[in-house]
């Protein structure tokens, strides 16, 4: 048999021909009593997204959109982590609220005004993951008023950010809804950012 005749032959393709799609976005479906592990966000496997603290609100919200999610970390202009910002940043009463305390316009607003720094930011250590069920993360999500948990581990170069629970990965990954605790702003709100 000849090299030719050992390569690759492309064949025509049939009239009538569909596409292989991943099963639940590419996650697996779940249960409460499977490890936590399988529904966090791995940083070791997936590129987390960040976008520079000088970034304005249409930026971040088009990165999210490209990206395909609702939280990005915040670098600072040395390109280390400042924070994230969230959807819920850019989207609830926090834009209305830095723009009227501070005598600016929405495009004025930089990803820096309204971001949760660093210093505010919570983790839970990997140990206690690698311990827990998916329940156990669907518990501390409606206790913590967040859409987003972070994960933390030590290694040489000190603590690291290892991994995300996202609240509406792990909703699609149960195959269920979990009320988040972050309420979309109502008038009421606007009003209040307004005054």
């Amino acid at each position: 048999m000849t090299q030719a005749e050992k390569g690759i032959h492309p064949k025509q393709l049939p009239n009538v021909v569909s596409l292989t799609t991943p099963d639940s976005d590419g996650k697996k479906l779940v249960s409460e009593d499977d490890p936590a592990i399988k529904v966090m966000t791995d940083l070791k496997v997936v590129k987390p997204y960040s976008i520079r603290s000088n970034a304005c609100i249409e930026s971040i919200n088009n990165k999210m959109i490209a990206c395909g999610v609702r939280m990005l970390f915040v670098n600072d202009p040395m390109g280390d982590l400042a924070g994230l910002v969230t959807t819920s940043d850019i989207n609830g009463k926090k834009p209305l609220q830095f723009a009227n305390q501070n005598g600016c316009s929405r495009d004025d607003i930089k990803a820096s005004d309204l971001m949760t720094p660093i210093s505010r930011l919570e983790a839970i250590p990997i140990k206690e993951v690698l311990s827990s069920h998916v329940s156990d993360i669907v518990s501390a999500f409606e206790q913590c008023r967040r859409n987003h948990m972070l994960v933390m581990e030590s290694n040489k170069e000190g603590k690291v950010i290892r991994g995300i629970f996202s609240i509406t990965q792990v909703s699609k990954q149960l195959d269920t809804y979990i009320p988040s605790s972050i309420e979309d702003t109502n008038f009421e709100e606007l009003n209040e950012a307004l005054a």
